[in-house]
Order: structure tokens, then sequence, then C-alpha cells
């Protein structure tokens, strides 16, 4: 199946660290493919000034002129195939549309670990593809592991389901597809995935219950049997790139300001 859009004009593709276009740009080392990912990182955060550096903060993240950085969107999306329902991606007359796997629901029913993994990298190409002619960036906020307990939950199809194990295993198996790293560079990725949304989230809306101010009341043992092996399998097993915190509550605490969860957990116990 493809994903059809409406054709919008092209626009010539502009990148960071343009060197033939912009051969001043060779002087940063940031720019210098041959360093380590850790140097260049390190090159770049200290040329930035402050407010260029909260600026990078949100999705839409402004461009840095005197860098040669342009504006960059972070919000992409590929669920179940490259979507242009983020700002990050969008299809033309040269590419009007890209393929659409069943819903991730009805994939993860087949316990096919081996098919997750091939419409990650399937995934992945068009993504890449996308990004070479300007359409589409190269982060990508998929897959979505949480937990469906409640049929009533509007995105659950978007999820592999209600079980931990089959969650962790999908997330893991989508992952490894997507990003499809170089054997021979560990550093390099096709495309940047995101495991969503850290953590016990299934919840939106709910006679009144909204899932920016939900509170998510969780025993240790549901976290460890439940809620968290998903994203840990994403992490240690899927060697994912980021992890996206989620808009709720764990326990009284947001988990986008939770250190435990966030320092403690991902960057600690799962490093």
């Amino acid at each position: 199946m493809l994903c059809f859009r409406p054709a919008l004009a092209q626009t010539q593709p502009v990148y960071a660290c343009d060197v033939a276009n912009n051969p001043g740009l060779k002087d940063f080392s940031f720019c210098d493919p041959s360093l380590g990912v850790q140097a260049r990182v390190s090159d770049l955060v200290s040329k930035l000034t402050l407010p260029e550096k909260i600026g990078w903060l949100v999705n839409a993240a402004k461009g840095v002129s005197r860098l040669g950085i342009p504006n960059y969107e972070w919000w992409s999306e590929a669920l179940n195939g490259v979507s242009d329902v983020g700002p990050g991606t969008r299809f033309s007359s040269l590419v009007p549309g890209a393929t659409t796997f069943p819903q991730v629901i009805l994939t993860a029913a087949t316990f096919n670990e081996s098919l997750f993994e091939t419409i990650g990298k399937v995934v992945s190409i068009e993504a890449r593809a996308m990004y070479n002619v300007g359409l589409a960036g190269l982060t990508f906020w998929s897959p979505n592991i949480n937990i469906f307990r409640d049929p009533r939950w509007g995105r659950g199809q978007k999820t592999p389901g209600e079980d931990p194990v089959l969650s962790s295993k999908y997330g893991a198996a989508y992952v490894r597809g997507l990003p499809q790293r170089d054997e021979g560079d560990k550093e390099g990725l096709k495309v940047a995935a995101c495991c969503k949304h850290y953590t016990a989230y299934d919840v939106d809306n709910w006679k009144g219950i909204q899932r920016y101010t939900f509170n998510a009341v969780v025993t240790q043992q549901d976290m460890d049997d439940t809620f968290q092996p998903p994203f840990k399998s994403c992490v240690l097993d899927g060697n994912v790139a980021s992890v996206m915190c989620s808009y709720n509550q764990v326990n009284g605490k947001p988990t986008c300001g939770d250190p435990d969860l966030l320092a403690g957990v991902i960057r600690g116990q799962w490093k």
C-alpha cells in the first residue's frame, strides 16, 4: 500500500556541513567526517551561544547561519511507514508517496521478529531517500511501544499490544531495522529511531482526565514487569538512538523531569 499526498513544489535541499557549496565550513571540526561523533558534537556545542542552545531544545530548531547549519525539524513519524503527519516530512511530485505497512498491532500479531526488522529496513531506505532530496529529516519518533491495556485508548493500534514480552521483541527488532547501523561504522546511522512514550502512558482524554496532567500510580513490581521491559529492550537490544519521555506523571513526578527515570534508569542502569 502506498501513502499519497498532494504534490508540493520541490526546493533545493539545504544541509549542514555542505562544504561543496560553502568551502569555509571545512575549517570546523564538527564538519570533519574523519572525527568521531563525540569529538564533532563537543566542537559544535562549544561554538554555540546560550540562546542558540536554548533554541535547539524544541522540535523546530532554528538554524545557525554563521556555522552553516540550516533549520531542522526533529519531528518525523514512521510507525508503519514514512508519514507526513510530522512537519519534518513532506511528499512532492518527486516523491509522491511512501509504503504504508499494516497497523503495528496487526504486524505484531504475527510474532515474526524478522518481519518487524525487515519492515524497519524498508522504512529506513525510503526515509533516507527522502532526506537525500530534502523531503525528510533523519529523526523519526518511532516505534510506539506503550502497553495497550485498555481498548478505549485511541492510540492502541499504534502499539504492539498488551504483552510486555511481545512489545519488547517488536521494539528491539524494529529499531534494529530502522537505523540499520553499518557493521564497519558503529556510530553511523541511516536514520535515528526513538522509542516512545516513556513510561506508563496509555490515556489521552477520558472523562476529563488529560494525558498532560494524568498521574499514573504504579507499583515498582508493575513498572519492572509491565511498563519498563519494552523500553529496556529498545535500549539494550535495539541500541536505539533516543527515547521520548511521556506526557504524564508517574507516581507524582512528570516523566520528562524525573532524574530517576531518565538519568538513573535509562542512562544509568541500562547503559
